[in-house]
């Protein structure tokens, strides 16, 4: 995905017990958009932090993104964010998939 208007659409399953946090780290969720660039995998008791070169945001461009277990699909745009310039990625839930 490169430059504002680039689209990714996508079907993941998160298994039981397994969540992702993206564009914060836990418990700094008010951080965004400072952890924008941050995605936390939570499995179980133990999470695991990455840094992305990608910022995330949800579709409101105002806050961080979090999916739980279960199945998604996801709808991955770019959009830039006038007052910053910053390029974000959008991550967009048409849905949790609990029947495929």
């Amino acid at each position: 995905m490169r430059g504002e208007g680039s689209e990714v659409s996508l079907e993941i399953r998160l298994p039981e017990g397994v969540s992702v946090d993206f564009g914060a780290l836990p418990d700094r969720q008010v951080k965004w958009p400072a952890d924008a660039n941050n995605y936390c995998v939570h499995t179980g008791e133990k999470s695991t932090f990455y840094y992305s070169d990608a910022s995330f945001s949800n579709p409101e461009l105002n806050g961080p993104v979090f999916l739980g277990s279960g199945r998604h699909r996801l709808l991955l745009s770019t959009k830039l964010e006038p007052m910053s310039e910053r390029l974000f990625v959008i991550i967009s839930e048409n849905g949790t998939l609990n029947k495929i």
